[in-house]
């Protein structure tokens, strides 16, 4: 018999897990993970519900949505972020907003997160929205380069940059010229394929969110599935 792919195994069992979630499936699940030495995280935003007391604890890291362009802040975030437990890692995310100045977008999300020591870098939510029609492609590249060097000023770390191959690949790799590859991919790929699409100027994913219809134990509606292939310390801030 033809062995099975590890990677493939993980997005079956995310699909598997959407439809009939129980505590066999989550073993199997985190069983095969941990073969291939990833590690299970969620991303959370002010659209999930969640008992803490009975979330999953073989989830390894949560990231949480702080803001998004230059006004909005989740209401759930300050409220997620203190219930974390200590042993997973957490992290917060920016929902680039493309018309937004980048400097102000960073502001607002550096103000709200507080990030520092022992969390995970900072992560630029950039995906595909109706306001992209209206907005020409270089001033969005703009503003989004703007938003990177402030954080990178302000803290000292490169952000981690969450997006899904076909659209990075429009929109903004031809502003950014193969510089993506300073920066850890968070790549959405949500296709029953073995290894998600990498978009150009990556060489390869740091983070795979390969589901979003993902059903978790503690979480009371859908939730994103995440799989990381590299060690979380190496994407802390230190």
């Amino acid at each position: 018999m033809k062995k099975i792919p590890l990677v493939f195994l993980l997005i079956l069992f995310g699909l598997l897990e959407a439809k009939n979630y129980s505590e066999s499936t989550d073993v199997v699940f985190r069983s095969t993970a941990h073969e291939a030495t990833y590690s299970f995280g969620i991303d959370i935003s002010r659209y999930q519900t969640i008992d803490w007391n009975k979330l999953d604890t073989n989830i390894n890291f949560i990231i949480c949505k702080a803001t998004e362009g230059i006004t909005i802040t989740d209401p759930k975030f300050s409220t997620f972020w203190s219930n974390i437990n200590p042993r997973v890692k957490k992290g917060a995310y920016h929902f680039f907003r493309p018309q937004n100045s980048g400097i102000e977008q960073a502001k607002l999300f550096l103000s709200t997160a507080n990030l520092e020591a022992g969390h995970l870098l900072p992560v630029l939510d950039v995906e595909h929205g109706r306001i992209y029609k209206h907005i020409h492609p270089s001033v969005a590249a703009k503003h989004l380069k703007e938003m990177i060097r402030y954080i990178e000023e302000e803290l000292q770390v490169k952000p981690i940059i969450y997006t899904n191959a076909g659209f990075w690949n429009r929109q903004f790799a031809p502003f950014f010229k193969s510089m993506e590859g300073e920066y850890h991919l968070w790549i959405a790929d949500y296709r029953f394929r073995e290894e998600p699409a990498i978009p150009k100027g990556w060489q390869d994913w740091t983070i795979w969110q390969h589901s979003c219809k993902g059903v978790v134990k503690g979480v009371l509606n859908e939730v994103d599935l995440n799989v990381c292939k590299v060690d979380l310390n190496d994407l802390t801030i230190k």
